[in-house]
């Protein structure tokens, strides 16, 4: 009897045990899941703040709207509509910004689908079919009011809009120092290249820094 009571008593504390340690598992298993879940909605929450991508991107499409005060417009690119805030952009069409115009856009930040919260517009162009951001770097060799030029490294002289770039509220293009308005400051210009329908072309300049 006392064999048969023991043995009973050593089996129900087995199973105590059993239960305890697969409770104990449920526990930090449903606290890894959720823990693992929260880790996942915080990294799909985060999001970059405007313009702070560090590359210049292009967006082609059409104009499907234009707001009233023209500080917005939709674009239509492939089956996205794609609304863009023009607040801090500089519109530089040869012809009239109204629905059904093909333009190239010229952004810093993310567009992901039709959503481009997370972009910042700097410059609404003339469509361009191959447009792309360049470089250059070379000393200023004349400044005015609204333009500049730079004589690049391999002697080309390459003359640019001041226009909305990053970098031209500062002195980086420098002083003149001689008749022709040529400061000899040594600049690195990132810009884009427009050709209109004329075949004329315009530099738009997109960054302008001090180069070494």
């Amino acid at each position: 009897m006392k064999k048969t009571l023991v043995a009973a008593l050593v089996l129900c504390a087995a199973l105590v045990f059993t239960a305890c340690g697969k409770s104990a598992s449920n526990t930090e298993t449903t606290a890894t899941t959720a823990e693992t879940k929260n880790s996942e909605s915080t990294a799909q929450a985060s999001t970059e703040a405007p313009g702070n991508a560090g590359e210049f991107k292009i967006l082609n499409g059409k104009v499907e709207s234009v707001t009233d005060n023209m500080k917005g417009i939709t674009v239509s690119n492939g089956k996205d509509q794609i609304p863009l805030d023009l607040n801090e952009a500089a519109v530089e069409t040869s012809y009239a910004l109204e629905k059904g115009v093909e333009i190239s856009v010229v952004y810093k930040g993310e567009i992901s689908g039709a959503d481009a919260k997370n972009a910042k517009i700097l410059l609404v162009l003339d469509a361009q079919e191959d447009m792309k951001p360049l470089e250059a770097t070379g000393t200023v060799t004349d400044q005015a009011m609204s333009t500049f030029t730079i004589k690049t490294e391999d002697g080309k002289d390459l003359s640019f809009l001041k226009d909305n770039a990053e970098g031209l509220d500062s002195d980086v293009l420098g002083k003149a120092d001689d008749d022709s308005n040529g400061s000899k400051a040594k600049v690195k210009v990132i810009y884009v290249t427009v050709t209109y329908d004329a075949g004329s072309t315009s530099n738009f300049p997109l960054k302008v820094e001090a180069a070494k």
